[in-house]
This record gives C-alpha cells, structure tokens and sequence, in this order.
C-alpha cells in the first residue's frame, strides 16, 4: 500500500467512502471506518485528505463529474441531422439511469448526504454545497444540450436547470425505493419531453447593421 500512486489511494478512498456510507450512513463513516473498508492503514487517509468533511467533498465531486460525464458522451456533434433537443435530454436521462442500475450504492450515498445537510443546517434559502454542484453541472448539460441542436432555452437557464435536478432527483429515488428500471424509463420520456418544451430554435439571423455607410452619412456642409 505505500507503494500505491496518491491518485490511487484517493480514488481508493473515495470508492470505500461510498460503500460506507451507503450501507450504514454518513454518522458511521468514520475515518477508520472508511480506511478498514478500503484496507489502508489510517496514515494513508491523512496522507491523502485534510479531514472527513474534505473526503466527503471529494465524494460530491467524484460522483457528480462521473454523472456530467455520462450525460455529455450522448450528446451528438453539434448540428447532426436529425438531432432534436428532447432526444438528446432523453439519451442524457438514459445514461444516467445506466449509471444508477449499475451502482445504486452511489446514489444512495449521495443521498445520504443531502439528508445529512438538510438535518444540521436551519431552514435557509441558501442551497448546499451538493446541490450548488447539481446546479452547475443541470447548466452545462442543457446548455451543450441546446447547441447540439440548434435550440436555445425560453426560459433561464438556472430555472430550468433547477427542473432538470428536480425531475432527475424523483427519477432517483423512486428507483431506489422500487427498482423498476423500465418504469423509470417511461419517466425519462415525460422529463425529457417536458424539459425541450421549454426551448426553441435559436434566432441565427445576423443583425442588419442600420449605421449609415460614408456615402449615406449626410453632408457636414
């Protein structure tokens, strides 16, 4: 183990991270918790990370880039015939769906932690860290969704990004409660279409630049 690379021994760490948590949730998963189930000695896990709350950072940001990533390789090339915008959001949903049916442990950890943030902060208008990444990643999605077909959103982007986690979030946990992976895919369908409702074709007319050439422009004289 003390040969292993730090990239390694961090993933290594992240991986048990999740595991734990997902089976026993966030109060048990414990700095030596985490290292036992990763099979590390506990010097490794400071070698590697500042504290617990760093490795549950780490763990936000590991699971959401992996989603963004899953979503963004269904994207087609940017102006392919016969891409529309409510297939692309369709294709994105679906990949997501893969990634959850083949490892629900993640979700679950993720939720896990929502959970856990709601309970220790007050009620507030501020969003979480976690969901501030959700955000984020909803805006890039639908913007290079968008692009791919020539689209634009008729609505702001933050609102519909907001929708875009809001839809993925009951896709989630009705499928951690029920399993039932093609009922999922029937609310994929309804998400998608409902979200490219809000878009149209973007306007690619270039504006008519109405400033008076030399020859127009009156006469000093």
């Amino acid at each position: 183990m003390a040969r292993l690379p730090l990239a390694d021994r961090r993933a290594a760490l992240i991986s048990a991270a999740v595991r734990v948590i997902a089976r026993s949730g966030l109060a048990a998963a414990t700095t030596r918790a985490i290292v036992a189930e990763a099979g590390m000695p506990l010097g490794s896990f400071h070698y590697v990370f500042d504290s617990r709350d760093d490795l549950i950072t780490a763990v936000i940001e590991t699971v959401t880039h992996a989603e963004l990533e899953a979503a963004l390789s269904a994207l087609p090339a940017a102006g392919q015939p016969g891409t529309d915008l409510s297939g692309i959001l369709r294709h994105g949903l679906d990949r997501y769906l893969d990634l959850l049916v083949a490892d629900p442990q993640r979700e679950q950890a993720l939720l896990e932690l929502s959970l856990y943030a709601m309970r220790q902060n007050t009620p507030s208008p501020e969003t979480t860290g976690q969901y501030r990444a959700y955000y984020a990643a909803a805006e890039r999605s639908l913007t290079l969704a968008a692009d791919a077909c020539g689209a634009q959103w008729s609505v702001p982007l933050p609102r519909a990004a907001r929708l875009l986690v809001t839809l993925t979030d009951g896709i989630t946990s009705t499928w951690l409660a029920d399993r039932d992976t093609a009922a999922a895919r029937d609310t994929i369908v309804f998400a998608a279409d409902a979200l490219a409702r809000l878009a149209g074709q973007a306007d690619m007319t270039i504006p008519t630049d109405t400033t008076p050439s030399l020859k127009e422009q009156p006469r000093a004289d």
